[in-house]
């Protein structure tokens, strides 16, 4: 019996499907539908991603400790890291001309870690999370939001969105610039 597909990217980001989600084994085998690369793309950013904008939020908002930040900067960075090799992955996949290829190479590249403190790391992550759906959903397949385990948590986001104090700039502002800053970055 051959692996699944995509079990070689499977391993990579800590046993991460990607296959689409609505493919379900009841007992039998089925042929599984692989994700469209934008797709895997909206996958990585709301089901990787957003969770690490959501802890960052909790923590702030309970008083966390300044080491407790840098811990979730590093998780932070750690998951753009593996995040941005997916997503170069799937590029590498698409024709070079494909105007999918730049949106993903644009996106891999504005979630490349630089050495941004984390006030800088949450805001640069938000706004690709702000501004990736418009870019990939004409890419995706019609009814894939509402057919995937993503799609609820991306509807959400951009929900909120509305309210001025949820976009990037204003809702990271009380991090304090310092946090996770490094030579790079400065």
């Amino acid at each position: 019996m051959s692996p699944p597909l995509g079990a070689d990217i499977c391993d990579s980001f800590g046993g991460m499907a990607v296959l689409h989600e609505s493919v379900r084994y009841a007992g039998t085998m089925t042929e599984a539908v692989p994700m469209t690369p934008a797709e895997t793309a909206l996958s990585l950013l709301f089901r990787k991603l957003h969770p690490h904008l959501e802890d960052a939020a909790h923590a702030l908002s309970r008083g966390a400790a300044r080491r407790e930040l840098e811990r979730l900067h590093l998780k932070l960075i750690t998951a753009r890291l593996k995040t941005v090799e997916l997503l170069e992955a799937e590029a590498e996949g698409l024709p070079e001309d494909a105007p999918l290829t730049e949106v993903l190479d644009t996106l891999a590249a504005n979630l490349t870690p630089v050495g941004e403190s984390y006030r800088q790391a949450l805001i640069l992550t938000q706004l690709c999370l702000e501004e990736a759906p418009a870019d990939l959903l004409p890419h995706a397949p019609e009814g894939c939001v509402a057919a995937s385990s993503w799609g609820p948590r991306m509807t959400d986001f951009l929900g909120h969105l509305k309210d001025p104090a949820y976009q990037a700039r204003n809702r990271w502002e009380t991090v304090e610039e310092d946090i996770g800053e490094t030579e790079e970055g400065e």
